[in-house]
C-alpha cells in the first residue's frame, strides 16, 4: 500500500462523486485522473491510494451505484416471500419495482449514461458487479413473476427474463430520449417530466400486455 497520506476525511467520497461526473461526460477512455483529481481538489496520488488507478476508480462508481440500487429494494424484494399472492398484490409489487426503476434512472442520470456505454461495449467494466450485485436481484423479481403464472395472474407463455429485459430497457431507453430536443419527447413532455406518470403508463403498457 502507498504511504500517500489523506488530509482530507471526505476525499474518497467526493473523488466518487466528481469522477462520476466526467466519466458520464467523457467516458473512461478521455477521463483522466488528473482531471479527476482537480476537479476533487485533491493529489492525483489518492486515485491511485483508494482505487489502484483510473478503471479501479470507474469500476467503484458502478459498484457504488449497484450498492446503492440494493439498499433501496432490499425491504420490497424481501417481502415477495412474504405474502400470498394475489392480482392486486402482483400490480402492488411491480408498481413498486418499477418506482425503484425509475427512481434510480431519475436521480442518478450520470450512472444511466455510464452504464449506457457499458451495454453497447458488452459489459467490459460493470460484468463483476451486475452478476454480483444486480443478477441476484433480478432472479427475486423472476421469483415473483413466476409466481404470479403459476397463480394464473401471469400468462404462463411469458418468459421472466424477456419481460424483466423488455421493462428496463424500456425504462433505460426512455431516458436516454428523456432530454433530447426531438419532437416525439416533446409530445410526451409532461410524462417525461413526471416520475408518477410515468410509472403509471408503464404499469398500464406492460401490465395490461401480461395478467389474464
Amino acid at each position: 500500500m502507498s504511504d500517500v497520506k489523506d488530509s482530507k476525511p471526505d476525499s474518497k467520497f467526493c473523488i466518487l462523486g466528481v469522477a462520476t461526473k466526467l466519466f458520464a461526460k467523457l467516458g473512461i477512455d478521455k477521463c483522466s485522473t488528473r482531471e479527476i483529481a482537480k476537479h476533487s481538489d485533491v493529489n492525483v496520488s489518492l486515485i491511485s491510494y483508494y482505487f489502484g488507478g483510473k478503471e479501479g476508480l470507474y469500476k467503484e462508481c458502478i459498484r457504488n451505484h449497484a450498492l446503492t440500487i440494493l439498499d433501496s429494494v432490499k425491504e420490497t424484494v424481501e417481502e415477495f416471500d412474504k405474502q400470498e399472492l394475489t392480482r392486486e398484490l402482483f400490480i402492488e409489487d411491480m408498481s413498486r419495482m418499477v418506482d425503484h426503476m425509475i427512481q434510480s434512472q431519475w436521480h442518478n442520470p450520470e450512472m444511466a449514461k455510464i452504464i449506457a456505454r457499458e451495454k453497447l461495449a458488452g459489459f467490459p467494466h460493470a460484468r463483476e458487479t451486475h452478476i454480483e450485485i444486480l443478477y441476484p436481484l433480478i432472479q427475486r423479481f423472476y421469483r415473483l413473476f413466476e409466481a404470479g403464472q403459476e397463480k394464473g395472474i401471469v400468462k404462463k407463455e411469458v418468459s421472466a427474463p424477456i419481460f424483466f429485459m423488455t421493462l428496463m430497457e424500456a425504462i433505460c431507453g426512455i431516458f436516454n430520449m428523456k432530454d433530447c430536443d426531438l419532437p416525439l419527447t416533446r409530445d410526451c413532455a409532461h410524462i417525461l417530466n413526471d416520475p408518477v406518470a410515468l410509472r403509471k403508463q408503464l404499469i398500464s403498457i406492460y401490465l395490461t400486455g401480461v395478467l389474464q
